[in-house]
């Protein structure tokens, strides 16, 4: 990958995260009930669908969908817990344990790397089947 395509995947981590931050204001979803965040997490994963197929094939011509969502799911997990890390852990004092309590977030560390991968190996076989 250039070192654009690394700087791009960084401010997309970024406007990413601070979407998802600005969207949980005041408390970063903790003031949300149960059931809307049940709700929300299966809505954002479905969403994540057409848009990582849109990223993958935005970011990148090779057609190396598998190694490509490596990349975008490292930028997309990695970035956005340290982020939350920095805000959470460190800025409000919750120390690692914040993962708990923000339990939905974590969701999103693990699932983009299982996703991501999948929504991959679905565009290699849909476009060698064409």
């Amino acid at each position: 990958m250039s070192a654009t395509q690394h700087f791009k995947l960084t401010i997309y981590s970024f406007v990413t995260w601070l979407s998802f931050y600005l969207i949980g204001l005041p408390e970063y979803y903790q003031q949300w009930p149960l059931w809307a965040k049940l709700v929300i997490l299966p809505g954002v994963t479905a969403l994540y669908f057409p848009v990582t197929r849109y990223t993958l094939r935005r970011f990148w011509d090779d057609g190396e969908h598998e190694k490509n969502a490596l990349w975008l799911a490292l930028y997309l997990t990695l970035p956005l817990f340290i982020y939350d890390y920095l805000l959470l852990a460190v800025y409000k004092g919750l120390g690692i344990g914040f993962v708990v309590p923000y339990w939905y977030l974590t969701f999103f560390y693990f699932s983009f790397w299982i996703q991501f991968p999948y929504i991959a190996r679905q565009m290699r076989r849909c476009s060698q089947a064409a």
